[in-house]
């Protein structure tokens, strides 16, 4: 009990009016601006927050248009590239069939110097048959001939002609 003889009534009433005026100054003085300070760093973050939600829908929005195009060019690409393999066929198709013409040039470019050749091959051996029946007969002639003889000649004469068709 003597610890209620030292509170003295007017003391702990003065202490009670101090803590009011010291409340209500706090409260005048530091809470409302350290509220209002609050109260704008909440506004600022729900900002930040509202403005990172759209520019996260915006990177969405950007990256569906970035794979719509990449998808475009891929297509693009893929027409492109059959494009240039149909004309690559044409081309192909082309030389090959300039390729035939200009093969079945030559082929009768050839067969024509081949049947000139033929014929000149002819001309000379008939040259050459000739002058062989020419030169038979008149050793026929000049000589006294019997069968056995003309038949010599005339087999002489024959391979003489195979010697020919030979070359």
């Amino acid at each position: 009990m003597e610890l209620f003889k030292l509170l003295n009534p007017q003391m702990i009433l003065a202490q009670m009016v101090c803590f009011a005026l010291v409340l209500l100054v706090l409260k005048q003085f530091l809470w409302r601006p350290v509220f209002k300070v609050l109260e704008d760093r909440r506004k600022m973050i729900e900002d930040q927050i509202q403005s990172i939600e759209g520019v996260k829908a915006e990177t969405v929005r950007l990256r569906v248009e970035m794979e719509k195009a990449l998808a475009s060019i891929e297509d693009t690409a893929q027409k492109r590239l059959r494009e240039v393999e149909v004309l690559g066929e044409q081309k192909s198709r082309e030389i090959k069939e300039k390729a035939r013409v200009e093969a079945e040039r030559i082929i009768d470019d050839a067969r024509s110097e081949l049947r000139f050749e033929l014929m000149r091959c002819r001309e000379a051996l008939k040259g050459e048959v000739v002058d062989m029946v020419i030169k038979v007969t008149e050793q026929m002639i000049q000589e006294k001939l019997t069968f056995d003889q003309d038949k010599k000649l005339i087999e002489g004469l024959l391979s003489d002609l195979e010697k020919a068709n030979e070359r």
